[in-house]
């Protein structure tokens, strides 16, 4: 399915709805693509089997569908060739959640927590709010495409006593769809120096057609210290459902976050959230084949309409775009810039690391009209 058959058929209009998207562009005419949702609905298959859950109208206490598990390890080794096992899989409210569960199990307040900057938000939020120091190492910038910087990351190991790292794999706001070599670089400096790596996947689904995602747990060799965070939320827009998977292959580190859980009443599992990652797992494959190409044709059509003039990643996975107004920015924010001369509202990149205030994290996920639509207003004011 091309992009135009795609967006025919899944594209919605959520200007009406309760949308935390478009409830910013209200009191105007705005081109909300900011928040990391999609514009597009699930595969049909998927609404019509949630649609005969709620019909039928039984809402009493319930289990997870028997082949649950079945269904999700089979997606993961299908399209990651990676074999997860149903011991491993605890359960949590979201990734967000599930770094908070992960920092409260495995470190104590003021422990040292790494990160790789520029970074989705809550990641040093979680740690700042549970009392934990962010260290942080910037990763490296070689127009616009953005490695992890190897040699400042063993530095802050050897100098400083770091708990965990916390890795943004695929990487948002980068794109970035690590190397094996990058992760096993980086895994082995962390065995070397005693680190745990908590990796949140969620964007593992949203690969580009010329890339291969490789999970953290593809490596047998580093499972003792490595907790993988997965869920679909972002594969097919699921933000309404709080659901999301904690896979720790380690017993040690699992029977730890398993008391953890039991502890704060953290382990029970709502079976109606889980039923939207299911049937997606279970009917999306061919959906979300179509989605990365249009993800695909979005982006080059936004890096073929401006690359010469401003600087933005190689987008590799995810359908979030980091762009650099740079010279053009004439506000002390990039974001604050596209929303008053364009009307385009996106994430501001000193949200991110405070140094990137020219830059803007644009979402991708919308319809080819919109992706236009934005291009001929950023070149019709910048480039005038």
């Amino acid at each position: 399915m091309n992009n135009i058959q795609f967006t025919k058929k899944y594209y919605i209009n959520r200007k009406k709805t309760n949308s935390v998207k478009y409830q910013m562009c209200k009191k105007g005419d705005y081109l909300p693509m900011w928040i990391a949702d999609m514009d597009f609905k699930c595969d049909e298959r998927v609404a019509r089997e949630l649609s005969k859950y709620i019909e039928f109208g039984d809402y009493g206490y319930a289990n997870i569908p028997e082949d649950y598990y079945k269904v999700f390890i089979n997606w993961h080794k299908t399209r990651n060739n990676v074999t997860y096992k149903q011991d491993w899989i605890r359960f949590s409210y979201g990734a967000v959640d599930a770094m908070y569960q992960v920092l409260y199990t495995f470190s104590k307040p003021n422990d040292l927590i790494m990160i790789n900057t520029p970074l989705y938000p809550p990641f040093k939020a979680t740690i700042e709010q549970t009392g934990r120091k962010v260290l942080s190492s910037k990763m490296i910038n070689n127009n616009g495409y953005f490695t992890l910087d190897f040699n400042d990351i063993e530095r802050k190991f050897k100098t400083k006593k770091v708990k965990i790292l916390m890795l943004c794999s695929p990487h948002n706001p980068v794109g970035r769809v690590y190397k094996k070599g990058e992760l096993e670089t980086l895994f082995e400096l962390c065995k070397k120096y005693n680190v745990l790596v908590c990796s949140d996947e969620v964007h593992s689904d949203i690969i580009m057609p010329d890339q291969t995602f490789i999970p953290s747990l593809a490596f047998k060799k580093y499972h003792d210290i490595i907790i993988s965070i997965v869920a679909a939320s972002k594969s097919f827009s699921l933000a309404v459902f709080n659901h999301c998977h904690i896979i720790i292959p380690n017993e040690k580190l699992r029977n730890k976050l398993i008391k953890y859980q039991q502890i704060n009443h953290r382990y029970s599992l709502n079976a109606f959230c889980c039923l939207p990652t299911y049937y997606n797992y279970k009917y999306g494959a061919q959906w979300m084949d179509d989605l990365n190409n249009v993800v695909y044709e979005n982006y080059q059509y936004f890096y073929d309409n401006l690359h010469q003039h401003f600087e933005m990643t190689n987008l590799e996975g995810s359908y979030l775009l980091f762009l650099n107004l740079g010279k053009y920015n004439d506000e002390n924010s990039a974001a604050k810039s596209l929303e008053k001369n364009c009307k385009i509202i996106v994430n501001p990149g000193e949200s991110f690391d405070s140094q990137y205030n020219n830059w803007v994290r644009i979402n991708l996920a919308t319809s080819l009209a919109n992706v236009k639509k934005a291009v001929n207003s950023i070149k019709k004011y910048y480039l005038k």
